[in-house]
């Protein structure tokens, strides 16, 4: 009953990206139209969803990987393998407890729109270099997850085959760069800027989503066979 209880909690988070998970207004209608006919009102809302579309996403990646640890522990329990994987397992929880607690602390968005209000708009940029570092920090974070868990589950013998996972290498960015070449081009940089922000998420979810997939497919799998 416990790894069916483990199961259904990997199931949980992973079906909890339907409310986490969601693309934004279309970025052209939002830049050219409904920021100026709000008169900047949309922008901050945008600005705010963008930090919160971080920070929701983190903590289900939080759950989600815990659950799947938690799963592959009672799986190891009941078939008497635990001895043989238990010092990565623990090592496992380890890493990504260390990850989420150091590397990918939450942004907060409440706070960080009230600071950047404040402090007319210099804490924003801060702001956006959380995010930015964010989404690309997050990626090897799941790689790393992932060839982690997939070596433990070969030594279990659960699966023939590893999830993978494909780091986008395109978001890895640098914010002096991109701050730098705002400046010079007077503002006009921070269209592509602006974009990108506004897009990168939605081209990582399907890798994210998919390797979730891999995961919960196996871990059922798993658990009719028990």
């Amino acid at each position: 009953m416990e790894q069916i209880h483990a199961v259904r909690q990997v199931d949980r988070y992973v079906h909890q990206r339907r409310a986490t998970d969601q693309r934004f207004v279309s970025w052209a209608l939002y830049y050219f139209l409904l920021r100026w006919v709000t008169l900047g009102i949309y922008a901050i809302v945008i600005f705010y969803r963008r930090l919160k579309r971080a920070d929701l996403f983190r903590d289900r990646q939080v759950h989600y990987t815990e659950s799947a640890i938690t799963a592959t522990r009672q799986y190891a329990e009941q078939h008497e393998h635990y001895g043989a994987a238990r010092d990565d397992i623990n090592d496992l929880w380890r890493f990504m407890k260390e990850r989420f607690e150091d590397e990918h602390k939450p942004i907060k968005p409440g706070m960080s729109l009230a600071l950047s209000l404040l402090t007319l708009g210099v804490y924003g940029f801060y702001a956006t270099y959380r995010v930015m570092r964010f989404w690309w920090q997050i990626q090897l974070t799941e790689q790393d997850f992932y060839d982690q868990l997939g070596t433990i589950w070969a030594k279990l013998g659960m699966i023939r085959y590893p999830v993978t996972f494909e780091v986008n290498e395109d978001l890895h960015r640098s914010f002096g760069i991109y701050l730098f070449l705002t400046i010079i081009t007077l503002g006009i940089f921070w269209i592509v800027w602006d974009y990108r922000m506004h897009t990168d998420p939605e081209k990582l979810y399907p890798e994210f989503h998919s390797a979730e997939d891999g995961v919960l497919g196996a871990l059922r799998t798993i658990d009719m066979r028990g």
